[in-house]
């Protein structure tokens, strides 16, 4: 239990022996100014008028009733607030704690419900730009976060390996690998095939092991053989890309295994039965606004094909056939019409309306000297993923994807990407890490034991509760379904361990001094670095 929730626990318990009144919703929080100790709660000023007390008086009494022996002094201050100081022993005490479970500090054992994260889910039809490294980045921490946090969850990765634009993409390599070989491949529509030169490249390793062959097939049969071809090659140049950034995922699921399976039209016929669907100009509608859609939706075409809503349904529902009872989908800001109509298809189907919940992530921009370098996966003139770890590497990509919400457009400057300084914040939180190892280096030792209780100086008190601050960053990232408190956090702590370490030396010849300072060193470290993963970043020894 944390301080907060102790505290919270020993005012309510006040405030009952004071006023024979039970009160929720306690809140206590660490001040921003030190002077006003370590935890302050505004208790007394939020319920004045439900005890028809003096705010002060209120504070006053429960000053007077508080029983908490891990409080050294309890002040009241203001109009009505209330700070308290802990003792060095009930701090010392969670040091303790802290350095017995290391690296797993602030970690809980899974449970509840589980819980499917669906991140990235580009489609197989290019390399993934730095569009999707940002959906990468924040839903693989948040996956870690969130395992922290002891939620059951588990991550997929949905390929679109069906439907018009992969068509269109197989056309597009079709027309590169017919050029090899000084032939043409007719097209309905040459102006909507992808440009980029990868399916230059994609058409090479085709030919490399096909040669001719296809071209002497029927005209169909060979399309379909070269859109899987260079399908699969997207796949893996996909999972080549994860697995650099340091993202992996449970399990991979493609839409083409919908369409093979014959579930489309098991749906289908289930919501004909249900009477949740009707025809009218010559397409069958889904009854969506219903279910709380702002309208009705086509579910099959007049063409006798299938809108999204088909496959999407049906992955959805083997979702909560396969045992979660959330399914989070982290998807495009662009998308964010499309959640709503899927959400009211699930009911129709007989699903909780809770059961889908969808997190969106805005744009990231690229900006080098001032200036925005433009991407397009169609027109070709894409930025990589790939090209970006390749010139910031996997450590700064994945920390200043996540460094600001994904719930707001980033700029990502290149420039102070590559600045090895201070200035660069991962560099930073690093190098607060690769100080500590260093200290331990020159030391010969880690903590074994714990010196006795000593006060802690003002620099030590402030790096401590920043310490034992870590497991509520996570359960409250976690519950948020936001990754960017973990770098402002560490940031935070990297700052308050560089200012310890500026003001006390650690290796004194004070045995007990010496032994406490390495304990905060010990400690900082297993708390950098368990952050620092929990971002998939790595924590150096040496810089």
């Amino acid at each position: 239990m944390s301080f907060e929730e102790r505290l919270a626990d020993a005012v309510r318990e006040a405030v009952h022996k004071a006023y024979g009144i039970e009160l929720d919703g306690i809140h206590v929080e660490r001040p921003n100014d030190p002077s006003h100790g370590d935890f302050a709660t505004n208790v007394a000023l939020a319920n004045a008028r439900v005890l028809r007390r003096n705010p002060r008086e209120v504070a006053e009494n429960l000053v007077g009733a508080l029983e908490a022996p891990f409080v050294r002094e309890a002040k009241v201050a203001g109009p009505g607030f209330v700070n308290f100081w802990l003792s060095s022993e009930a701090l010392w005490g969670e040091i303790r704690a802290l350095l017995r479970h290391g690296d797993r500090y602030g970690w809980n054992e899974p449970s509840g419900e589980p819980v499917l994260l669906e991140f990235v889910s580009a489609n197989p039809t290019g390399p993934m730009t730095v569009a999707h490294g940002r959906h990468a980045a924040y839903g693989d921490s948040l996956a870690r976060i969130m395992d922290a946090a002891g939620r059951n969850v588990s991550t997929e990765y949905y390929f679109n390996d069906g439907g018009n634009q992969v068509r269109l993409f197989g056309e597009s390599v079709a027309v590169r690998y017919a050029a090899l070989f000084g032939e043409e491949w007719p097209v309905s529509d040459p102006d909507a095939l992808y440009k980029g030169d990868y399916t230059e490249e994609i058409a090479r390793d085709l030919a490399a092991e096909h040669d001719r062959q296809l071209l002497e097939l029927e005209r169909d049969e060979a399309l379909r053989e070269i859109t899987a071809f260079a399908t699969r090659w997207c796949m893996d140049d996909i999972k080549r890309t994860l697995g650099r950034a340091r993202v992996s995922f449970d399990s991979f699921f493609n839409e083409k295994s919908v369409y093979e399976s014959g579930a489309i039209e098991e749906i289908v016929r289930e919501l004909e039965e249900s009477g949740t669907v009707y025809e009218s100009e010559g397409a069958l509608w889904l009854a969506t606004s219903k279910f709380g859609d702002d309208k009705d939706r086509v579910l099959v075409k007049s063409d006798g094909t299938y809108t999204y809503m088909g496959p999407d349904l049906v992955y959805h529902r083997d979702k909560w056939d396969r045992g979660f009872r959330t399914a989070v989908n982290v998807l495009g800001a662009d998308h964010a019409g499309y959640p709503p109509r899927l959400r009211a298809g699930l009911v129709a189907l007989g699903l909780p309306r809770d059961f889908l919940d969808v997190e969106l992530v805005r744009l990231v921009k690229l900006v080098r000297e001032g200036e925005q370098v433009k991407f397009s996966k169609r027109a070709g003139n894409i930025v990589a993923f790939d090209e970006l770890l390749d010139e910031v590497g996997e450590d700064v990509a994945r920390y200043f994807y996540v460094r600001s919400s994904h719930k707001t457009e980033m700029n990502f400057d290149l420039d102070l990407a590559i600045r090895q300084s201070d200035e660069n914040p991962v560099f930073y939180v690093q190098y607060a890490h690769a100080r500590i190892s260093s200290i331990f280096e020159r030391a010969g030792t880690t903590p074994e034991h714990l010196a006795p209780p000593g006060e802690l100086a003002p620099e030590e008190r402030l790096l401590v509760l920043e310490l034992l601050d870590f497991p509520r960053v996570i359960d409250n990232a976690a519950a948020r379904r936001e990754v960017h408190p973990i770098p402002t956090y560490l940031e935070t702590l990297a700052t308050r361990f560089h200012q310890f370490y500026t003001v006390h030396r650690v290796l004194v010849d004070d045995a007990d001094v010496r032994e406490r300072r390495l304990a905060l060193c010990a400690a900082t470290k297993a708390v950098l670095r368990s952050g620092l993963d929990l971002l998939g970043v790595n924590a150096p020894e040496k810089m």
